[in-house]
């Protein structure tokens, strides 16, 4: 299992917002960098997985915010996929919601 190193510059994309916390399990490795970011923010750091009812709530507030949504899902596309067509991610766009929108 790879580990994934957090740092400054992308320790936000791992961010619990709702909770305002960040979970780091057994993949992440957080950089002094990330732990200052965090400490500056007020931001609590849980080592240790994040509980599933967690999850939910959180994909729950995601989906309550239509264009922070798009936001992350756009960021998504380019940072970790380096998908830069806008046709595309408006479609991808689309399913996403759809299919998130069948959870609740």
């Amino acid at each position: 299992m790879a580990k994934q190193v957090v740092g400054r510059d992308n320790v936000e994309q791992f961010i619990c917002h709702e909770e305002k916390k960040l979970y780091v399990g057994k993949t992440l490795i957080l950089t002094p960098g990330a732990k200052d970011y965090l400490q500056e923010k007020g931001i609590a750091v849980i080592y240790g997985e994040q509980s599933p009812m967690a999850d939910v709530s959180v994909h729950k507030a995601v989906v309550s915010s239509g264009a922070d949504l798009n936001n992350k899902i756009q960021q998504l596309l380019e940072s970790d996929f380096s998908i830069t067509d806008s046709a595309l991610i408006t479609e991808v766009t689309k399913k996403v919601k759809e299919k998130l929108g069948k959870l609740n």
